[in-house]
């Protein structure tokens, strides 16, 4: 009987070493994939960012000269221009402020908590619930030997 009972306690103090240094690795990985979403995501950005102001750049340039011959002067072309993205700015700033952090602050919070990751509550519950579950199996099966035992 005592032993069982340190037996048991052993095997608690194992079991808790064990979820202590679980939760430690668990935390190190999801640490590692965040991080690793976060560098991916930042390359994206610089890669298609830079090739995307490269194209308007040259779209923009396409124009100016364009509609500087279309008003017979060239810098009326290069004025135009800079008015639309001067207006354009005025409007992200007066309206698309709100927008632009929700998206981001989604799409941020979206690298950094996946739905299918497991919640460590959950998985140290998980662990109680098999360890109760097989305390009892080893109990009952104690319990029949003795029986046989005594019987015999």
């Amino acid at each position: 009987m005592f032993d069982d009972l340190t037996k048991s306690l052993h095997d608690v103090t194992d079991k808790i070493e064990d979820f202590g240094l679980s939760t430690v690795e668990y935390y190190k990985l999801r640490l590692f994939k965040s991080s690793m979403k976060g560098a991916i995501s930042l390359v994206n950005l610089l890669v298609f960012g830079s090739l995307s102001l490269f194209v308007l750049l040259f779209l923009s340039i396409g124009a100016a000269m364009w509609l500087g011959t279309f008003f017979e002067e060239g810098y009326v072309g290069f004025l135009l221009i800079g008015a639309l993205y001067g207006v354009a700015l005025i409007c992200m700033f007066v309206f698309g402020r709100k927008i632009i952090e929700r998206k981001m602050l989604q799409k941020s919070s979206g690298l950094f908590y996946d739905e299918d990751d497991i919640d460590p509550k959950e998985a140290a519950q998980r662990e109680i619930a098999d360890f109760v579950a097989r305390r009892k199996e080893e109990t009952i099966l104690n319990d029949t030997l003795e029986e046989e035992t005594v019987s015999r």
